[in-house]
């Protein structure tokens, strides 16, 4: 492992992670739950994301760049959840023409939320492992 991924912070915010927990009443099965439904739709919302890239449309790349940040934020994904909001911000519908979803800065945030989402899917996958159900 390279130096530089071994001093990046861990992906998921443990703490958040377990203050979820507690606020669903310490049941792991429903957690485990949350985290199976974050893990499908986290790679969805990138999808359109992506898309909305391609096709110029600002305001699926917003919505989308929005629920990602809010999904990520409450499961303890502090890094993809401010990725997000930055996308957010810069592809705000009423200030964003199709034009403008070419700029590199955009492509290099949609690049970081990828490599940033692999590893919060693997570090849920870690912390909240699939039960025997």
């Amino acid at each position: 492992m390279n130096e530089a991924a071994s001093e990046r912070p861990p992906a998921v915010d443990v703490e958040v992670l377990e203050e979820l927990e507690r606020s669903i009443g310490d049941d792991p099965m429903f957690l485990r739950e949350l985290v199976e439904r974050y893990l499908e739709d986290a790679p969805s919302q990138l999808a359109t994301i992506r898309a909305g890239v391609e096709s110029g449309e600002a305001e699926q790349l917003n919505r989308a760049a929005h629920s990602l940040k809010a999904n990520s934020a409450s499961i303890g994904a502090a890094e993809l959840a401010d990725l997000s909001r930055d996308l957010e911000s810069l592809t705000l519908p009423a200030t964003t023409e199709a034009a403008d979803l070419a700029d590199p800065q955009i492509g290099r945030i949609v690049a970081a939320i990828s490599v940033e989402l692999d590893r919060v899917m693997t570090e849920l996958d870690s912390l909240v492992p699939p039960t025997d159900s």
